[in-house]
């Protein structure tokens, strides 16, 4: 195998397929990567055998081809710190040569044939989304998924088609996000998939065209992503995801109009003073607007008067301000809502018709 390569499109390529391979596994397969030049590509692959990945590399010349395998982190670190816009990477018997314009590595390979099956994109997609599309919504709820959970269900993303729609949801029992978008073609209605966090970290990096359009095909216990210049396959994470329709509030009688960034920054220097001790801010509504105010025995207070629209009777109630301004970061529209009913219950913040989160309130006392 002989492969003249372009250093940043390489770079990139491994930089993705080193997050799916494992450094901490006791197989060092696992802690390699597959080069395979054939045709008018090089194209890595990576498996820690719950996410496996596929990343064509066009920008090279293959002289040769052939296929290795290489450990993923020594490969991108020399990549990465070569000065060359181009590299020779060439196979001689067990050793993969990588040189560049004053530099000349070797290192050990392993037998390709050790390396687990990375499957590739067959048949038909379940459906189709717009890159930008994926993209925007992955942003509006994954950041709302479960960091550490008992409940595994918490540590991935919801994802359906329903009424030729794509709809993510994303949950950690304290706040939920779910994020509405259109699909490129018309699909039929699916099963809820919950997909691993890891999973939708990648598919928002390996979406590089926001007009391309992702192919999505879900199996038993596995969904498939493919683009122009990837392939990704994932487990499904088992277990039951919470009805999230049913945990939508309904009925509120309290309901506030506010423009997003204003919103977003009276929060923000609510919080100024709060420490993990007195992490809350109370918002307190009625006729003339919203009173942000927050206490620290040892810093002082903060109060901000937020002018905004406000329908219904007064209402006192706190709330995480992090949890508030998360959601904020991600919606894409000017204006919002926010709607109450009451102090112990939680609240729904409503970007347009496409964005609901829904946040539960926190005890000042």
């Amino acid at each position: 195998m002989k492969v003249i390569c372009n250093r940043g499109a390489l770079q990139e390529a491994l930089s993705i397929a080193g997050v799916v391979s494992s450094a901490r596994t006791p197989k060092p397969v696992l802690q390699c990567v597959k080069l395979t030049a054939e045709g008018d590509r090089l194209t890595v692959s990576a498996t820690d055998l719950e996410v496996a990945i596929r990343y064509s590399d066009t920008q090279v010349q293959i002289e040769t081809p052939g296929e290795t395998l290489v450990p993923a982190d020594r490969l991108r670190d020399i990549v990465r710190e070569s000065i060359d816009d181009t590299l020779s990477i060439e196979l001689a018997g067990e050793q993969l040569s990588i040189k560049g314009g004053d530099s000349h590595f070797k290192i050990f390979t392993q037998n390709p044939a050790e390396f687990p099956p990375v499957p590739a994109f067959d048949g038909e997609a379940d459906f189709k989304v717009q890159g930008k599309q994926l993209k925007g919504l992955i942003s509006q709820t994954l950041f709302a998924a479960a960091k550490e959970a008992a409940r595994y269900a918490f540590n991935g993303v919801l994802m359906t088609v329903k009424n030729k729609r794509l709809i993510l949801v994303a949950t950690d029992g304290r706040r939920l996000a779910m994020a509405k978008g259109d699909l490129a073609e018309d699909a039929a209605d699916t099963s809820n998939a919950i997909v691993p966090a890891k999973t939708m970290n990648l598919v928002d990096k390996l979406i590089s065209d926001p007009d391309e359009a992702v192919s999505i095909k879900l199996t038993e216990n596995q969904i498939i992503f493919h683009t122009a210049d990837a392939t990704l396959t994932s487990n499904l994470i088992e277990g039951q995801f919470p009805p999230y329709e049913d945990v939508l509030p309904k009925e509120c009688d309290r309901k506030m109009i506010a423009g997003t960034a204003d919103l977003l920054s009276a929060v923000r220097r609510s919080a100024l003073l709060i420490t993990n001790d007195s992490k809350g801010v109370k918002l307190a509504f009625d006729k003339t607007g919203l009173t942000l105010s927050s206490r620290n025995p040892e810093a002082g207070e903060a109060t901000i008067n937020f002018a905004c629209k406000f329908e219904g009777a007064d209402i006192e109630i706190g709330f995480n301000p992090i949890f508030i301004t998360d959601a904020l970061k991600v919606v894409n529209t000017d204006e919002v809502t926010f709607e109450m009913r009451a102090a112990n219950l939680a609240g729904l913040l409503k970007g347009g018709n496409n964005f609901s989160y829904v946040i539960m309130p926190v005890n000042l006392q």
